[in-house]
């Protein structure tokens, strides 16, 4: 019995030992599958990270793209310019026009209680001035209660019909030759017996101290020449700055006064 059972054990012991071994070398064929399996992962990692950066790239290139319209935003919300006024079409008087003197038709009445004075208006042939625009200027400046009217107790009324003074507006040329002997130099108007001839040259252009108020250097104009029909001669500047009087000729130089084109101030 007993050499039975040690004859049992040996066979045991060798199969131990072959599992051992077979246990062993499996191992051995494990270990190296497992060190690739650790090298892949690396690139797979990295492969995956890959699509991530991509992802980000584009997105960037989307952002920048979405952005690119607000960039010009500014262009499609810059202010319309505001339209420009319309400048009034320069007028230029010649030198010289028909030579004829032709009466601008219409009437105007007296305003005010005072004696009536009777003008008639005529404009030289060839001038380019409307004649009813002219009309209506020179009736205004008339009956300013600023103007002659109620320093001299008259209300002055256009007709068509023989007056008490015609008031022209004729050409350089013209004017020189109606105004003689005084000397206008085809630059400046005057008042001559019955007649009071406007320089239709200064009426256009005005001179540098009027200019941009050009409505009121006309004012000056009319009523300074009718002023010397009315029989008042010139007068001097009363002090730097102050208004100048109508009856300083304005024409030629302010002599250190401010413009003033109305009989009321400083008459």
């Amino acid at each position: 019995m007993p050499n039975h059972a040690a004859a049992r054990r040996r066979p045991a012991r060798w199969a131990v030992g072959v599992a051992v071994l077979a246990i062993g070398a499996l191992v051995l064929l494990l270990r190296p599958a497992v060190g690739h399996g650790g090298d892949r992962a690396a690139p797979a990692a990295a492969t995956a990270a890959a699509p991530t950066t991509a992802a980000t790239t584009t997105t960037t290139t989307t952002t920048t793209t979405t952005t690119t319209p607000t960039t010009t935003t500014p262009m499609t919300t810059t202010p319309t310019p505001r339209p420009t006024t319309p400048t009034a079409t320069a007028v230029t008087i010649p030198v010289s026009g028909t030579g004829h003197l032709v009466t601008v038709p219409g009437t105007a009445g007296p305003t005010g209680p005072g004696t009536p004075m009777t003008y008639r208006l005529e404009i030289e042939g060839g001038l380019p001035l409307d004649g009813a625009a002219v009309a209506a200027q020179v009736q205004r400046t008339l009956t300013d209660p600023r103007g002659w009217q109620p320093i001299e107790h008259v209300a002055f009324v256009r007709t068509q019909e023989p007056a008490s003074f015609e008031l022209i507006l004729a050409s350089p040329t013209m004017v020189d030759r109606l105004c003689y002997p005084l000397d206008t130099i085809g630059e400046l108007s005057c008042r001559n017996g019955n007649r009071v001839i406007l320089n239709a040259k200064r009426w256009v252009d005005a001179v540098p101290w009027y200019r941009g108020h050009l409505d009121d250097y006309r004012a000056y104009l009319v009523n300074h020449e009718v002023g010397h029909r009315l029989g008042h001669g010139h007068e001097t500047c009363p002090a730097a700055g102050a208004p100048a009087p109508v009856m300083v000729q304005q024409s030629k130089s302010l002599y250190g006064c401010a413009p003033n084109p109305w009989p009321s101030v400083a008459a």
